[in-house]
């Protein structure tokens, strides 16, 4: 049976073209199979290739042979290799657990400053997005004098907008700044609000960050706030940091992470002690 193989392109012709190229055969002397025609996405993001499987046709009871520059050739064993000095050790392996991330309160940075019409570019994205999402709204956007955007959206979506605890308007927010930075050269800091939803979370965090962390100095016991975004993050730490007598980092992967409110000396593992005597 003749080997399939697959190949890509920004469309089904330009991937028929690669498969022809990479065999050099005709395209009449392949069997083609459309795997997908590939979609241009939205705004440049999502954007999918096209993909096809081909393999050769038989002639005459014989299957062609692919040609000999196409053979797999074994790099030859007499490479120079490199001094053991100039390669770089591999990274250790270290368990989910232990990849602690700490955070630190820092500064508001400042972005580069955003021109009228580029504010003006922003806000229609924003508009079309929700438009094409089924929910459309109004929006407002403002720079502050660190020349961050804030965009903000009324109207009478914003309760489906924001969503549990925040997490589609978080979404929505993610895939704005990635739109923005593909869109601009300079570098634009981007912020969304929907119904005055952040305002409000920053306050339920500090006000929760500082009831936790009472309950720990009561206790003793490490209290946990559930997986939050970084600059919800950066506000709990901010409430705690005055406060000697707790501290707090953050822990996970990705860019949604827990943080732990606990007492000096307890989120460190220490070490058993060896016993005296031999017992």
């Amino acid at each position: 049976m003749s080997a399939k193989m697959e190949y890509k392109g920004t469309d089904v012709e330009e991937a028929i073209d690669s498969a022809c190229a990479a065999l050099k055969v005709a395209r009449e002397e392949l069997n083609i199979r459309i795997i997908s025609t590939g979609s241009a996405g939205i705004f440049g993001l999502g954007r999918k290739k096209a993909a096809v499987q081909v393999s050769l046709k038989k002639e005459g009871g014989h299957e062609q042979k692919r040609p000999a520059s196409e053979k797999k050739v074994s790099p030859p064993r007499n490479r120079q290799e490199k001094p053991a000095a100039d390669r770089r050790p591999s990274a250790p392996r270290v368990r989910a657990e232990e990849a602690v991330n700490h955070d630190e309160p820092a500064e508001e940075e400042a972005g580069d400053p955003v021109t009228p019409e580029e504010m003006e570019a922003i806000r229609a994205d924003i508009a079309k997005i929700l438009k094409l999402m089924g929910y459309p709204s109004e929006i407002s956007i403002e720079q502050d004098q660190n020349n961050k955007v804030h965009a903000k959206i009324t109207g009478e979506f914003v309760e489906i907008l924001v969503g549990t605890e925040g997490q589609t308007l978080d979404g929505l927010q993610y895939v704005l700044r990635k739109i923005i930075t593909r869109k601009f050269p300079q570098k634009i800091l981007f912020s969304l609000d929907a119904g005055g939803f952040r305002e409000n979370r920053m306050a339920e965090l500090q006000e929760r960050a500082l009831r936790l962390a009472q309950e720990v100095k009561e206790t003793g016991k490490t209290r946990t706030i559930p997986a939050i975004n970084p600059a919800e993050r950066r506000m709990v730490h901010m409430a705690l940091q005055d406060d000697t007598g707790i501290r707090s980092r953050s822990v996970g992967e990705g860019l949604f992470k827990k943080v732990l409110i606990y007492l000096p000396g307890k989120g460190r593992r220490r070490s058993p002690r060896k016993k005296k005597g031999g017992e």
